[in-house]
């Protein structure tokens, strides 16, 4: 199972919306952040090209 999303690039989107927010808003988008963080820390990384092209 492959997804087109990076979870580094999405915490650091959740990261800037919770800058301009305040309170448990805040909190919030700063809890999201630290999960899509830790996705990213465990996701492990494609080769460049990806498994798409090897099977063409």
């Amino acid at each position: 199972m492959d997804s087109d999303y990076d979870p580094q690039q999405e915490a650091e989107a959740a990261m800037k919306l919770a800058v301009a927010a305040d309170g448990a808003e805040r909190q919030r988008l700063i809890g999201l952040a630290m999960a899509w963080q830790e996705l990213a820390r465990i996701r492990p990384q494609r080769p460049p090209g990806g498994e798409a092209d090897k099977a063409a």
